[in-house]
């Protein structure tokens, strides 16, 4: 067993500078030189912690389906805990399994179907938005208001109207503090008052706030909306359902993940399509979503809304050829692994057709929903809003992003580092 390879890094910070200036450029030039393990070295040689890249998908297939070898009690989903709570993104064992029973019955496919409509009424609402006929559009803000709104409703029927804006300040806040969190050498405890601390509590106080605020308002009697169906919602062998503060933290997870994880794949998406006139018009051409649903799986294939994951050695293991100790701490990155070349041709080219081909030789070599038993339960509603609204958008308008650079932000999700401009040209008279 050799040792593991991985760049020298700071003196006494170790990968921390790199990390914190360029996440994804240095994860993606690490694998380039040193293969599919690498070790990170967080802090000086003698008093810091290593961390440890797999970005092969074998080695992400044992990650994420080997519960006895791998757990996700690592630092960063104790970060995303400390934000949003215990819900089924931040929860394990038991109480895991008792969420995902219950959260389940809410997304299956026929359940799903059943928000068709809403996602259309939505779609319709952004084609008419006057903002795409001003010129230049922000692509992100645009695809913000569509996915917060779809799943608000979804979840309280129109009752976050009024919360929209503030939901879209306080995400990316969040998503900036807690980062900044995750990546300090020595964590202190969210107890001491320290500048980013007290931050982070404000954040995670006026959030909870906003949930507690909407969760509170009178339900009408035929109600039918996700939150409705989780308070009623109950384990078939115990007849137990979740508590008042369960479900608060599971909205809450719902609000966030629910919609950012898809106005970023949408938004990427469109930028990507703004340098395609072809595919948008064979797109809005097509009989079926076929090929709309792959260019949406394309998109998240180059910039896949969950970039980073964790997983912590349960016991001690072999990676890529390696020795791994218990205890170690595994990135797993969506976004190399999504351009490993032993698996995608031409890995950094924007090419929905390769996924209307076959897709991927791998299952884990695409990972944008996760895997395993941790697979994104809300995948399906996912793909049909992203499915609705691309297919809407490009039955009325043309976009041109060649004149816009992109530049991406890698935060709890990824987003992109400011405004994604595009020119909307309209396909019918004004």
């Amino acid at each position: 067993m050799s040792a593991i390879p991985g760049p020298a890094g700071h003196p006494l910070l170790g990968v921390v500078p790199a990390f914190v200036a360029d996440l994804l450029g240095t994860l993606e030039s690490t694998f380039a030189e040193h293969g599919d393990l690498v070790a990170y070295r967080f802090g000086p040689s003698w008093a810091g912690r290593t961390v440890y890249g797999a970005f092969h998908p074998d080695d992400v297939t044992r990650a994420m389906t080997d519960p006895e070898v791998f757990g996700r009690d690592t630092a960063g989903f104790k970060v995303i805990r400390e934000s949003i709570g215990d819900g089924l993104l931040t929860l394990d064992g038991e109480t895991w399994k008792r969420h995902r029973k219950l959260v389940q019955q809410l997304f299956t496919h026929r359940r799903v179907m059943g928000y068709t409509t809403l996602m259309a009424e939505e779609a319709a609402k952004i084609v008419d938005d006057p903002s795409l006929r001003s010129g230049t559009v922000d692509l992100h803000d645009l695809m913000q208001r569509y996915t917060l709104r779809v799943v608000g409703r979804a979840l309280f029927g129109d009752a976050i109207d009024d919360v929209v804006e503030e939901l879209q300040e306080l995400v990316q806040q969040l998503g900036e503090t807690s980062t900044a969190r995750r990546l300090q050498l020595f964590t202190l405890p969210l107890s001491l008052p320290t500048p980013r601390n007290r931050k982070l509590r404000d954040i995670r106080r006026r959030l909870f706030a906003i949930t507690d605020r909407v969760l509170a308002l009178p339900a009408r009697p035929d109600a039918d909306d996700l939150l409705t169906r989780l308070r009623t919602a109950r384990d078939a062998d115990t007849g137990i359902g979740l508590s008042e503060q369960e479900i608060r933290d599971e909205v809450l997870g719902f609000l966030l993940a629910g919609h950012e994880t898809t106005a970023g794949a949408l938004t990427f998406t469109l930028h990507e399509l703004g340098r395609r006139p072809d595919i948008q018009s064979d797109i809005a051409l097509s009989l079926d979503d076929t090929l709309v649903r792959a260019t949406i799986q394309e998109g998240m294939r180059l910039y896949p809304p969950a970039h980073s994951t964790e997983r912590i050695t349960l016991v001690d293991t072999t990676i890529a050829g390696h020795r791994v100790p218990a205890g170690s701490q595994i990135l797993i990155s969506p976004w190399v692994t999504h351009r490993h070349p032993d698996f995608w041709s031409n890995p950094t080219t924007f090419d929905p057709y390769r996924f209307m081909n076959g897709g991927p030789t791998h299952r884990y070599a695409y990972i944008p929903f996760g895997g395993g038993a941790r697979a994104c339960i809300g995948m399906q509603f996912a793909m049909m809003e992203s499915t609705i609204l691309l297919k809407t958008l490009l039955n009325s308008f043309r976009f041109d992003t060649t004149a816009h650079t992109l530049s991406v932000n890698p935060l709890l999700t990824l987003r992109p580092n400011g405004p994604v401009r595009a020119t909307a040209n309209s396909l019918q008279p004004v």
